[in-house]
Formats: C-alpha cells, sequence, structure tokens
C-alpha cells in the first residue's frame, strides 16, 4: 500500500540547510494499523506530508497505493489525494458555519467520486459508524472536543479511501476519548484500511500493529506493537 524508498527531503534554512528526511526506506501494507513516533523535529510531519503528497521528496521515490505521488502535477494530485488519503488533523479543521452532515457532503462534492444520490445516506452511515449520528444536524461548536474529532474522521472517511493518516489524532483529548479514537482506528485497520497515526504519545500498550521511530530526519526504528 505503501512504499517509501531512499525518501531524503531537504528545506533551506536561514543558517543552512536542514535534512527533514534522510534516505528513509518503509514498506506500509494494507490493512496495517501504524504509529509514527518520534520528538518534535524528527521528521514525523514531514514524512505524513510525503504520505500524502503534500511534500515532494527531494530524492527517492514514494509510491502510494500503486502512484508515484511526486510526479503527479497538483489538480491530479488533489484528486488523488481526495480518492486514496483521507487526513485526520490535531485541531479537528471543520468548517464551523456548516452542520457535521454537511462537512461530510462537502468532502464527497469535492473530490465527486460518490454518485450524488448516495452522498447522504452514506454520510449518515458513517456518522453512525464513529458513534454521533445523532448530531449530524449540529454545528460543530455544538459537540464537545471527542466528538468534534469523531466528526473530523467520518470526514476523512467520506470518499471511501484505503489508507487514513491522522496527526496528532488525540492531543487535545482526554484518556477517555483518546482510548475511544485508539479503538475505532484499531477497528478500521482489521476492516482493511491502511491507518497511521503521527504521534509523540506513549504508544506501548495501544494496540498498534507497528511502531516506526524517527529521529533526526532517520528511521531509528520499527517494531511490532503489543495489542
Amino acid at each position: 500500500m505503501i512504499e517509501l524508498t531512499d525518501v531524503t527531503k531537504v528545506f533551506a534554512g536561514s543558517n543552512g540547510n536542514f535534512t527533514a528526511l534522510n534516505r528513509i526506506e518503509l514498506k506500509i501494507a494494507k490493512g496495517e494499523f501504524v504509529a509514527v513516533v518520534g520528538k518534535s523535529g524528527s521528521g514525523k510531519s514531514t514524512l505524513l506530508n510525503m504520505l500524502t503528497g503534500i511534500d515532494h521528496p527531494d530524492g527517492g521515490t514514494a509510491i502510494i497505493n500503486g502512484t508515484r505521488v511526486h510526479t503527479l502535477s497538483e489538480s491530479r494530485l488533489a484528486t488523488w489525494r481526495g480518492a486514496n488519503v483521507g487526513i485526520v488533523f490535531q485541531f479537528f479543521q471543520l468548517i464551523p458555519t456548516l452542520s457535521i452532515l454537511e462537512n461530510i457532503l462537502l468532502a464527497m462534492d469535492f473530490v465527486n467520486v460518490i454518485p450524488k444520490h448516495d452522498r447522504t445516506p452514506r454520510a449518515r452511515r458513517i456518522l453512525q459508524l464513529v458513534g454521533i449520528a445523532s448530531h449530524a444536524d449540529k454545528l460543530p461548536a455544538a459537540l464537545s472536543g471527542g466528538e468534534q474529532q469523531r466528526a473530523a474522521i467520518a470526514r476523512a472517511l467520506a470518499n471511501d479511501p484505503p489508507i487514513l493518516v491522522a496527526d496528532e489524532p488525540t492531543g487535545n483529548l482526554d484518556s477517555k476519548n483518546a482510548d475511544a479514537i485508539h479503538a475505532l482506528f484499531k477497528q478500521l485497520a482489521g476492516e482493511g484500511k491502511t491507518v497511521i497515526v503521527v504521534t509523540h504519545e506513549d504508544v506501548s500498550s495501544s494496540g498498534y500493529d507497528r511502531i516506526v521511530t524517527l529521529r533526526d530526519g532517520e528511521l531509528v526504528g520499527d517494531e511490532r506493537g503489543i495489542a
């Protein structure tokens, strides 16, 4: 599902070049539940950006679901991303003036891969899946933090992408809601989605299949998780 080969990313700075990723080799199979961990500045966010096509490598190749994403034009990349990768942000990024249902429908309208007559029923089914069907017609501000994160996950699932990437998805949640979000991710992986969570939290007992560790832009650990 994901294959990074010799991926390097260098950013220019006022004090010279900074190597954010240094010759990363990583393969992730369909249905794996993977945590990417490391300290601030270790390269986690840059790696996430490689997986989603937001950044292009300066060296090496990134093949995501069979596509060399860095060879796509910006317009083709946006279409590819909408159909292949669902992104869950730490701060939810829901549109505040739209209802939860409308937020999900907008994601479907943008990509245009779900038939129009199926969009509303599908959106309601996804909200049922993540446990907030009763909040479909509410604005994001009316929901708790945990509920908003579930809404963000529902939006990421709108177009049935094979890959789900989450950037610090539980950083603003209490332990109960964080555990519930982890359980939902594990369920989705069990149903065949490839789920990658970028986090700084302790993942030793969170049920991940693999724990990938970055340090100073290098992959220094790739271990099996503890169920």
